[in-house]
Formats: structure tokens, sequence, C-alpha cells
């Protein structure tokens, strides 16, 4: 059996732990394998770049199953239709050791809405198509730089994600609106284990 490119690359730089920052942009974190699958373009406004350590497609994580240590996707998931984040999802739960933490920070549907209402006549973000509300801007993502990955394709409800992993056979460690990366209150932070 061939040993899997994100275990290689764990196994040449001695890593103790196989930890994955997906969809990494331009905001890598030491001590986890950094993995994005495109490169910064000089009209992407929502990233300030793109540095990773492994280019890779998430959808499709070269690694073997049950070696990965916790894999983080600090809003990504929003960039998926549905269908196809329940398929990563379940691969990911592959991809994990028993033991292993799924960690996701995302937009939540029903905190954005609310915070749109509160917030639809006080623009709050410039884009080159001038200034948007920036709740708004939680539903569809970037739609100014003509970027294909930059949309939003699916924004969640945090009842109906945790929902999903268990149903995929997650343990709900925690699942709050306390963001660690972005808005506290509006986003999502949910930690699902493999028992």
């Amino acid at each position: 059996m061939n040993t899997k490119i994100i275990n290689e690359y764990a196994d040449k730089n001695n890593l103790s732990q196989i930890k994955l920052n997906l969809g990494s942009g331009g905001r890598p974190m030491k001590g986890w394998i950094n993995i994005d699958n495109y490169d910064y373009e000089k009209n992407d406004s929502s990233r300030s770049g793109s540095i990773y350590d492994i280019k890779m497609d998430i959808r499709d994580l070269d690694a073997d199953d049950s070696t990965v240590d916790e894999i983080l996707l600090s809003h990504v998931i929003e960039h998926f239709v549905r269908w196809e984040t329940i398929k990563m999802l379940k691969h990911y739960f592959n991809k994990l050791k028993y033991g292993g933490k799924l960690i996701v920070e995302m937009p939540d549907l029903d905190r954005c809405i609310a915070w749109y209402i509160r917030q639809k006549h006080t623009p709050s973000i410039k884009t080159p198509n001038g200034i948007m509300n920036m709740g708004l801007t939680q539903f569809y993502g970037n739609q100014w730089d003509e970027l294909d990955y930059e949309t939003h394709r699916y924004v969640w409800r945090l009842d109906e994600f945790t929902q999903v992993l268990q149903e995929i056979g997650f343990t709900i460690e925690s699942a709050s609106h306390q963001a660690v990366f972005h808005q506290k209150e509006r986003d999502m932070f949910v930690i699902g284990v493999k028992l």
C-alpha cells in the first residue's frame, strides 16, 4: 500500500500529530498542515494570500484512513453546496483517528438573517462594487471579484449542521456561537469527535 501525500508530509517533517487546516488561504497556522487548492489572485479582496504546505483539493484528502488527529475548517464549509459538504464530512470522518476532532467555524444562517435585519440600513463593508451590509455578504460570499471559489453556496443553521454531524457518526463536543476566528454571535463554532 502506498503512503498518502499527507502522511508522507507528516513523516518527512517529524510531526507527532496530523492536524489539518483545510482551506488555509492567507491564514496558515503553526503546528498544522496548511492545505489549500487555490493560489492567491491579485483581484481577490476576500483573502490576504494563499499560504499552504500542500496544494490539494480538500474534497478528496490524500491521507490514510484513521490517521488524522484534527481537521480545522475556518470559514470554508459555506463555499460548498450542501450535498457536497455532507460527502466531505463523511470522508473526513474516515480520515480521522478514533478520538480525532473536526473543528468547524462558519456563518450561522439564523444569526446572519438577524444581523442583516438589524443592520440592513447600515452598510458596513466596502467592495469594488460599492458598500454593502456585512450580514448580506454572508449569504452569498464574495460576489464581486469574479472568483467562483469565493462565493458562498450554502449557509447552515447550527442545529442542522450538528444533526448532520451526528448522523455521520460524530459526537458533538461543543456547539456555540462563540466564534474563535471571525464574528462572535454571528458565526457558529462546532467541535465533533470521532469516538
